[in-house]
C-alpha cells in the first residue's frame, strides 16, 4: 500500500511542481494521467528518492515512512521505479546491473539462475541471446529499454512497481507481450501496479481500479470512476484544468 498525505514537490527546493496530494495505492492496477510537463514522471522521481527534489508532507509504503529511506532502502522495502528515459551507462552490461539490483535487495543470489533466467527473458522479448552483454541503455531503442525494464520487474519482483510510459516506443506485438506481463505481475498476491499513461489499448487491457489526473496548477485528484479515463481519451484534458 502506497499512501500520501499532503505531498508536495519543489524542483531545486523552491520551484513548486505538485501541490497537496492525497492519494492512495492499494493491490491492483491504477493510472496516472494529465497533460505534458504536470509532473507526472517527476512524481516517480520524487518517490524513488532523487536528489533534485524537495518533498514535503508524508508517504508511507506498507506503513513505514518511506521519506526517511535512502533510494536502495525503498527498493529492498519493494518499490520498484520504470522511468520514461533511462540513463544510459557506458562499462556496466544489462545483466551486470540486474545482478546488482538483485543482490541488493535479497540474499544468497545465485548468478547461474539468475544469469538463465534473464537470457530466456530476453528471448522470449525478441532482445536476442547477447542481450546480457550490452551496455545498459547504451544505443538501445526506446522500445528495447521498455523491454529491458521488464526483465527487471519479472526478476526483481516487487510488491510495489511504477512505470511511465511502458508502451513507448513498442509495437503492437510487443504491446501485446507487455500486457500479458504486466497482468501476470498484478495477478500475484498483494502486488500494486501504477502505470503512467494515456494508450487506450493498454488501460483497458489492465482494467485498473483507480485513474488519478494531474492538472496544470499542480494539483491530483484521485477517481474510483474508470470511465473519467475514458472521457479524457475520447475528449482531451479540456476541462480538467482544475479538478
Amino acid at each position: 500500500m502506497l499512501v500520501t498525505q499532503e505531498f508536495s514537490i519543489k524542483v531545486d527546493g523552491y520551484y513548486p511542481i505538485l501541490n497537496d496530494m492525497h492519494l492512495a495505492y492499494g493491490p491492483g492496477v491504477h493510472i496516472i494521467m494529465g497533460p505534458n510537463g504536470v509532473g507526472k514522471s517527476t512524481f516517480a522521481h520524487a518517490l524513488m528518492g532523487s536528489p533534485h527534489l524537495k518533498v514535503e508532507g508524508a508517504v508511507e509504503l506498507n506503513g513505514k515512512d518511506l521519506l526517511a529511506m535512502e533510494t536502495y532502502e525503498r527498493a529492498r522495502a519493494g518499490l520498484f521505479v520504470g522511468f520514461q528515459n533511462p540513463t544510459p551507462i557506458e562499462g556496466l552490461s544489462n545483466f551486470q546491473f540486474m545482478r546488482q539490483s538483485l543482490n541488493s535487495i535479497r540474499e544468497d543470489v545465485s548468478l547461474k539462475d539468475s544469469l538463465d533466467t534473464f537470457k530466456t527473458l530476453a528471448e522470449e522479448l525478441g532482445l536476442g541471446d547477447t542481450w546480457d552483454k550490452k551496455q545498459l541503455n547504451v544505443q538501445a531503442s526506446g522500445g528495447e529499454k521498455k523491454k529491458n525494464e521488464l526483465i527487471q520487474l519479472e526478476m526483481l519482483d516487487p510488491q510495489i512497481a511504477i512505470l511511465d510510459e511502458p508502451d513507448s516506443g513498442l509495437d503492437i506485438d510487443a504491446i501485446k507481450v507487455l500486457t500479458q506481463k504486466l497482468n501476470d505481475f498484478v495477478q500475484k498476491e498483494n502486488k500494486t501496479l501504477i502505470i503512467i499513461s494515456h494508450y487506450a489499448q493498454l488501460i483497458t487491457s489492465l482494467n485498473p481500479q483507480t485513474v488519478t489526473v494531474f492538472d496544470k496548477l499542480g494539483y491530483a485528484k484521485q477517481h474510483d470512476d474508470i470511465q473519467v479515463a475514458y472521457d479524457i481519451l475520447e475528449n482531451g484534458f479540456n476541462g480538467w484544468v482544475r479538478i
